[in-house]
Formats: structure tokens, sequence, C-alpha cells
């Protein structure tokens, strides 16, 4: 998939340095819910198991062919009281924009390229981020998803948001 800006390709074994560094700032792990605190090891162990699951992308600049993030695409893992309120066939998207290239709209081309081409054969588009994450939220109203639930994961609580079908 492609935006203005970007590529949106499979994750691949030659992103994982890319992936170590991204995930390096203390913040966006805290956002993305990985442990504030992991090493080099660790992060390399999480892109594996990110590069094994068959929707993980890696969210790169067409003119550097820098990594800026990724995003996966799995099916959702709600609570049953939730994934009632919800129809049939849907998925969750869950993304990181590594900190250097926040606020550029990256995530916002990204995101739309992929909800576009979800949506065809899907009938809701699932994102959850922490309720303290504003940018997140912002992020996704502005693409039209709308707050339906909120649960709790490791503690905090997680604000999901829908992109229905229309």
């Amino acid at each position: 998939m492609e935006s203005e800006r970007l590529i949106i390709r499979w994750m691949l074994p030659e992103d994982e340095d890319a992936f170590v560094e991204g995930t390096a700032d203390k913040e966006l792990r805290v956002n993305y819910g990985l442990p504030a605190e992991m090493d080099t090891d660790f992060a390399r162990r999480i892109f594996q198991r990110f590069c094994a699951v068959s929707n993980s992308y890696s969210i790169v600049e067409k003119d550097t062919g820098t990594m800026v993030g990724f995003m996966l695409d799995v099916p959702p893992e709600l609570p049953e009281d939730i994934m009632g309120m919800l129809p049939e066939k849907g998925r969750t998207l869950t993304y990181a924009t590594f900190t250097p290239y926040q606020r550029r709209g990256y995530m916002y081309e990204a995101l739309q390229a992929v909800t576009s081409y979800r949506l065809e054969k899907m009938d809701y588009i699932h994102c959850g981020h922490y309720e303290e994450n504003i940018p997140s939220r912002n992020l996704l109203r502005k693409l039209g998803f709308r707050e339906f639930s909120t649960h709790k994961f490791a503690g905090r609580d997680v604000i999901d948001e829908v992109l229905l079908r229309k």
C-alpha cells in the first residue's frame, strides 16, 4: 500500500535495526504498551514476534527508504462484552510512529491507506489507545473513528475507537 509520502509494506528482517532504534524511546514504548524498561535484546525479540504476525507492516518514507513507524493488523482481542457490540467482521490496528517522525502526518496517511483497503472486506476497524494518549485519540477522530467503549489492559484504561464501513 502507498500514500503520498509513504510505502506501507510487510515488515522485513532488514527492518530490525530501525525498529530497535525507533522503540528505544521510553514514552513511545509506554504509549504502545511495551515495557517501559526494555533492552536491545528484548526489542529484537519483540520485533521477531511482530514479523511472525502475517499483517505486520513497516511504514517507510518513499524518498529516503527510512522506516518511520510500524503497524499491526490483527484479529480483535477484546473483552467478550465489547465484542458483542461490534459487527462480525473486523480488524484491530495497532500502530506507532517513531519519535523523530511524529507530528508530520505520517500515521494519518498510513492509517488512511490501510483503513480504506481493509474496509473493502471488513465491517469495522478497531483501534485502542490509552486514555492519556491524546495525540492518538485526536488522530483517530480525524480519520472518522468514534469512541465506543473502555476497558482495562495491564491496569490502564484503554479507549476503544471504531470506524464502521459505510
